[in-house]
């Protein structure tokens, strides 16, 4: 149901919106005098929250605040899809929800244009949202608005709790009216690979000895088909509308440096999912979500068995946006640490460039992404202890 229009100086003397008020936002139906230009949020599927319970800015200080809430539900969409056999809310929509709450709070303060995804620093998972949880909470303390030359830069830094629980905190969040300039020449696109051979079931060793995969194959490992190896807990990739990962071109490591390289690619197109809900661009936190998924399937390629977290990150620059004509999307992630922890679990960290059209999008540092024995939530729509989130959970094994 659509909320009531209203003016732009009573939607700028706001403190909170209701729902129906945010659906008419998402819909361009709220305000009768809207600047030109002014910042929107996506909807459908891609809706960040739902309400704002407090908008605050102290002129004085160039500071404020936004809290936003979004009510969890058992069938969210991406539960099925993320993932088969271990439903959990990908990381990367409490990522986007903070750019989000920016995005709204520019536009309340009436800061046109300025909408642009910069970045983001020091990013912290230490729990996880599950089906059954309720509430999740996003929170974004303005710290600063800078403005020269008619640009203007917000940031601000953010946490997200589900019930209570902190669950993330991100040091910096910021967007802009222009993106970060990007000085490195453009990379060609590659030759658009060949269509999918028929594939077979591999056993685990000989998963691990290959350097390459087809997107056939990565389709077969995120529904679980692809590796034989009854009885072990292999990890997970995405399927549906979150698998980001096409293709793998090239997956190495040396054991001697610790250190190695994946190269990896995905089809895009004006029919993909998400461009009717955004302005006309591929939402950024996708192709972070989509780094992860590479390294978490680097963990499984290592043999280590259990489940992918992601963990956070400690930079992200954007330095543009992935449009509908771009036709090919590359992943150049360098692994620069690999480590497994005496319980078993492992852990990874990497660099990661992302390419579309042969334009950089964004550069990451140091991304991080563990692997961890027990965490899943099998039972899925059925209540039990694993379906709750929060701190992550370890699931009772018989001795």
């Amino acid at each position: 149901m659509a909320g009531p229009l209203m003016k732009f100086d009573e939607f700028r003397s706001r403190t909170a919106f209701s729902p129906d008020e945010i659906l008419s936002f998402v819909a361009g139906r709220l305000l009768e005098d809207a600047p030109a230009g002014l910042p929107a949020l996506p909807g459908a599927l891609l809706a960040p929250f739902h309400e704002i319970t407090d908008l605050r800015w102290d002129a004085a200080t160039g500071t404020g605040r936004i809290e936003a809430v979004r009510r969890n539900k058992l069938d969210d969409w991406f539960y099925p899809c993320h993932f088969q056999g271990d439903p959990v809310m990908p990381g990367c929509w409490g990522v986007d929800a903070a750019w989000q709450c920016l995005r709204f709070f520019a536009a309340w303060r009436g800061l046109t244009g300025c909408g642009r995804t910069m970045g983001m620093e020091n990013v912290s998972f230490f729990g996880q949202i599950r089906p059954y949880d309720k509430e999740i909470v996003y929170v974004v303390d303005v710290t600063s608005k800078e403005s020269a030359d008619g640009e203007t830069m917000l940031t601000g830094k953010a946490t997200v709790s589900v019930d209570g629980t902190l669950v993330y905190t991100i040091g910096s969040v910021s967007i802009a009216t222009s993106f970060w300039t990007d000085d490195a020449p453009a990379r060609p696109a590659p030759v658009p690979a060949a269509g999918d051979a028929p594939i077979r079931k591999l056993t685990y060793d000989e998963f691990s000895a290959k350097s390459k995969f087809s997107h056939a194959e990565i389709v077969a490992v995120s529904q679980g088909t692809l590796i034989d190896a009854p009885g072990l807990e292999v990890g997970l990739l995405p399927s549906s509308l979150m698998l980001e990962v096409g293709a793998i071109d090239r997956l190495v490591f040396d054991e001697a440096t610790g250190e190695g390289s994946i190269s990896a690619s995905r089809g895009n197109g004006p029919l993909e999912w998400f461009y009717p809900m955004t302005p006309g661009f591929k939402p950024t936190v996708l192709s972070i979500d989509a780094v992860w998924q590479l390294m978490g399937l680097f963990l499984t390629w290592r043999q280590n068995l259990g489940t992918g977290r992601a963990l956070g990150f400690e930079r992200v620059e954007v330095f543009g946006e992935i449009l509908p004509e771009d036709r090919d999307i590359r992943y150049e992630i360098a692994i620069v640490r690999y480590s497994r922890a005496p319980n078993g679990d492992a852990f990874v960290r990497a660099d990661a460039k992302v390419f579309a059209g042969g334009r950089l999008i964004l550069a990451a540092a140091n991304l991080n992404v563990g692997c961890h024995k027990n965490i899943r939530y099998s039972g899925y729509p059925l209540p039990s202890e694993m379906a709750l989130g929060g701190k992550l959970k370890i699931r009772e094994t018989a001795a």
